[in-house]
């Protein structure tokens, strides 16, 4: 009867030689699973008691446990650990079955393939070729045979059609040859031919010659573009195989002995690098020079014969602009050759240099038997300087190392990032963006110049670019903080804040006393509907910066959201005193003030958060909101939403994005798309459900986010196209090309034309407009805001140069101007032109833009600004016969087709 566990181990504890308790105890751990521990105290049972026969019955019944349990180690990868405990059993146990099966397979992970081959002799799996160490290794010894080649020969190729059969067939030869004299009838060269951009049939040879030869193994790259035997040599490297490489022009040969000389030569002398060898230059061999034949046999790429790994420590040949089209490159790889490496000139005739129509040696004839030296005579280039001075530069490179090389590169990137710190204090933006692009060109890996560069980008409204380049900068080095700051402050203001999270984490993670970086991850946290991390966040960011403005603001739009809207007042308030043209401090301070009941006041701050910057929706939607719903009542009351989140598609930054104008592109061309695939379109509080009558569902559970470019809605409406973005929240402003909605233009116009309001105010509007005459000339002259970035503005002389020739050949025209300048009107007062106070309507409060719009919608012929404002009316206008916008290349106003245009250009 077997002893309890419990009582083996109390008995070795008081006798570790007890007998009888090992072997319990080995036997309890075997059925437990621990096969290994059991076969160790089974061991030293056996050292005690001798009975060998008794030890092998033991084993017998332990060592597939044990097996078992070692096999556990290979799917986590613990390689080297199941060796080890293998190779122990091996020591006492004879390795046959699946002891020596499992021992070679884990020794050919190894890589110890010797040991494994040797060990699958004693474990049966010979018999068995389908076994998986069977076929494992027959894999790897077909592999070998396929790729274990002496070297390849690379062929730089280019309108070659007509020679470059014989150049391969002459590899073939060469290759017949090194069989005969080598002793190895099985020997293989691989040959890469790379085409670089030939406009013949090269391609089409060098594929048929491929077909016709199925033993020889061929790679073909094509190059779509000519870039230089230099490239298509480097090129073609890439792809070699074997320890050798050899290079042939497409329109030379190799002479048979080539391969045996080389390759013979490098395998006796293991210390050379390299090998060269004469060549028979065509029909002047006998007449070239001495200088010209040492000249040429110490730079020509086809006599030589170099270890790939030599080849690799050169660099290769140099690819740089001077260097290209084929202009010494191949002397700049000699001088590197002869200054880094070791090798010999064999003095026998292995190459046959061809002589055509156009080519080196047909330019070079004349030269070459003239009996001067290579040089003598010639006039200075400089361009051949500029080639000299870089061959130098690589030479002195390859000389000094790679480390000394990094260095220089740094130093350069310093120096390059200093000099775009000049730039941008001068105000020169673009120079100091280029001098940071040359910066990260030199050295990819300076993560300093990749966040200069996010920050040049981002003055230069190169959001994408920043985003990029700050987040090369925070991949390069995690430490610096700053790059992930402004890679969540970009995704923030994009409207990401999910995106943003993670980034925010790293940056208090990698800079704790960051203040900034803790109030953005804050704001962050509040977006995403994360209260309490909110808080913790902008409490700490304030303890760190307590009168930092815009931390304050946010603080009081957090208090605002749990209820306190006096606390939540009181820090606008403090925000507003310390920064009065801080935009977020006082939308905080209005919103605060509408939730509080006064709406005077309220209206007032969203004025001063207005003035603070013109260009933001949001401050204009909410004032607008404010005043239509005092005058109209609240808008419809939304209907529901989906209940599947795969029939949603959300706008939740609708009214944030952009001003009155671009706020209806964003509704039609998202709502066009939502009832192309039958979603249902989410819609925050926006002016658009006064005006039109619009009850969509407010956004329900957050959406995960794309933008615009992602989204693709315009494509989404060709007839058979998918839903990808439905189940999303889209954030854009669509001043694309329209050309994808003119099939829907009339369900576009509907959306905004419907409405009682709309309709009444629009019968007023162009009635008053007939009453003034028969042509209604209609101009949008857009200057408050504008003047950067897509948003420039035309001279009014393009207006008046336009005017001039179209006026004399209208009926009574009369000329209306919707502009946001009233100076700018001066300029047109020859054709008295009419405002939307002329019209002598009632004002609509919030929305005094209105009249200009529907004029601009009402008129017989329409000429707009660089502005979604004017380009959404001409989408919406359909009495007018044409069209007109400023042009920036013509320098004048062109017409266009509302449908078939890009709304911005």
């Amino acid at each position: 009867m077997r002893t309890n566990l419990a009582e083996c181990r109390r008995l070795l504890a008081d006798d570790p030689a007890h007998l009888l308790a090992l072997q319990h105890l080995a036997a309890h751990l075997r059925d437990g699973g621990d096969g290994m521990q059991a076969l160790r105290l089974f061991r030293r049972a056996h050292r005690l008691h001798g009975d060998r026969s008794i030890f092998d019955r033991q084993v017998g019944a332990t060592l597939h446990v044990a097996l078992n349990q070692i096999s556990g180690l290979l799917d986590p990868g613990h390689f080297d650990e199941a060796a080890a405990q293998l190779e122990w059993l091996a020591e006492f146990i004879p390795p046959t079955g699946h002891l020596a099966r499992l021992l070679a397979t884990v020794w050919l992970i190894q890589g110890r393939e010797g040991d494994a081959i040797a060990m699958q002799q004693r474990s049966g799996a010979t018999d068995l070729p389908d076994s998986a160490l069977g076929v494992a290794l027959t894999a790897l010894d077909t592999h070998r045979r396929h790729y274990g080649v002496i070297g390849t020969v690379v062929i730089p190729a280019y309108k070659a059609a007509d020679t470059i059969v014989e150049s391969l067939d002459s590899v073939r030869a060469t290759l017949a040859h090194y069989r005969t004299q080598a002793g190895r009838e099985d020997a293989q060269v691989h040959i890469v031919v790379v085409d670089d951009g030939s406009p013949d049939d090269t391609v089409d040879v060098v594929r048929a010659w491929g077909r016709a030869h199925p033993d020889q193994g061929l790679a073909l790259i094509v190059n779509n573009q000519n870039r230089g035997a230099g490239r298509a040599r480097n090129a073609g490297v890439a792809a070699a195989l074997g320890p050798y490489l050899w290079f042939l022009d497409a329109d030379d040969r190799f002479l048979e002995p080539h391969f045996h000389i080389t390759a013979g030569a490098l395998d006796a002398h293991p210390a050379w690098d390299y090998v060269r060898t004469d060549m028979l230059f065509d029909r002047i061999d006998s007449q070239v020079s001495g200088a010209w034949r040492d000249a040429s046999i110490r730079t020509y790429p086809c006599n030589l014969c170099i270890r790939r790994e030599a080849h690799a420590r050169t660099g290769g040949f140099p690819e740089e602009t001077p260097f290209w089209p084929a202009t010494a490159d191949d002397v700049a790889y000699s001088r590197a050759l002869a200054q880094m490496l070791t090798g010999v000139v064999i003095g026998m005739k292995t190459v046959f240099y061809r002589m055509r129509p156009g080519n080196v040696l047909d330019r070079l004839q004349a030269e070459m038997v003239s009996g001067r030296a290579p040089g003598e005579g010639a006039e200075v280039d400089a361009r051949f300087m500029a080639i000299e001075i870089l061959i130098r530069r690589r030479l002195y490179a390859l000389a000094v190392g790679p480390a000394a090389a990094e260095k220089g590169g740094a130093d350069t990137a310093i120096a390059l990032i200093t000099l775009a710190n000049e730039r941008t204090k001068a105000g020169d933006l673009a120079a100091a963006h280029g001098l940071l692009r040359q910066a990260v060109g030199i050295v990819p890996a300076h993560a300093v110049a990749w966040f200069e560069l996010g920050m040049a980008a981002y003055r230069l409204s190169r959001r994408a670019e920043a985003k990029s380049a700050f987040a090369r900068a925070a991949g390069l080095r995690p430490d610096l903080s700053a790059a992930w700051v402004n890679l969540g402050l970009l995704l923030l203001e994009d409207g990401d804040a999910s995106a943003a999270l993670p980034h925010l984490r790293q940056a208090v993670e990698r800079a704790p006393a960051n203040a900034n970086a803790r109030f953005l991850l804050g704001r962050a946290l509040r977006r995403l509907g994360q209260a309490g991390g909110a808080a913790a966040s902008l409490q700490q960011a304030l303890t760190l910066a307590p009168a930092q403005a815009d931390y304050l603001a946010e603080w009081s739009g957090l208090l605002l959201d749990q209820g306190d809207a006096a606390a939540a007042l009181a820090a606008a308030d403090r925000a507003a005193a310390l920064s009065p043209g801080l935009y977020d401090a006082h939308a905080a301070r209005a919103a605060a003030l509408e939730v509080a009941g006064r709406g005077p006041d309220a209206l007032a701050a969203w004025d001063r958060a207005i003035a603070c910057n013109p260009g933001y929706g949001e401050g204009f939607t909410r004032r607008a909101l404010l005043l239509l719903t005092e005058q109209l009542g609240p808008p419809p009351r939304p209907r529901q939403g989906a209940d599947r989140n795969d029939r949603r598609l959300a706008l939740t930054r609708l009214g944030s994005n952009g001003r009155f104008g671009n706020q209806l592109l964003q509704y039609g061309v998202a709502r066009l798309y939502a009832e192309q695939h039958g979603l249902t379109l989410e819609t925050p509080l926006w002016v658009g459900r006064h005006l039109f009558d619009l009850d969509d569902p407010l956004p329900g559970p957050a959406l995960p986010r794309l933008s615009e470019a992602e989204a693709d809605l315009p494509s989404g409406l060709r007839p058979g196209a998918d839903a990808r973005a439905a189940g999303h929240d889209i954030d854009g402003y669509f001043c694309g090309q329209t050309a994808l909605l003119a099939p829907h233009a009339d369900r576009f116009r509907q959306f905004f034309t419907g409405s009682g309001l709309w309709r009444q105010r629009m019968e007023q509007v162009a009635g008053r407009l007939r009453d003034a005459g028969d042509s209604i000339v209609a101009l949008h002259l857009r200057r408050g805001d504008f003047g950067w970035g897509p948003f420039w503005i035309a001279p009014e002389s393009w207006y008046l140069d336009w005017l001039a020739d179209l006026w004399p050949r209208l009926n009574r025209p009369a000329l209306y101007i919707a502009t946001d300048d009233p100076a700018s009107l001066a300029a047109f007062a020859a054709y008295r032109p009419l405002t939307a106070t002329d019209l002598g309507l009632p004002p609509l409060p919030g929305v005094g833009f209105l009249d200009d719009f529907q004029a601009l919608c009402a008129a017989d012929i329409l000429a707009i600004s660089n502005s979604t404002f004017s380009f959404t009316a001409s989408l919406l206008n359909r009495p007018a016969t044409s069209f007109h916008r400023p042009h920036l290349d013509r320098n004048r106003l062109m017409t266009f087709d509302p449908w078939l245009s890009p709304v911005l250009l």
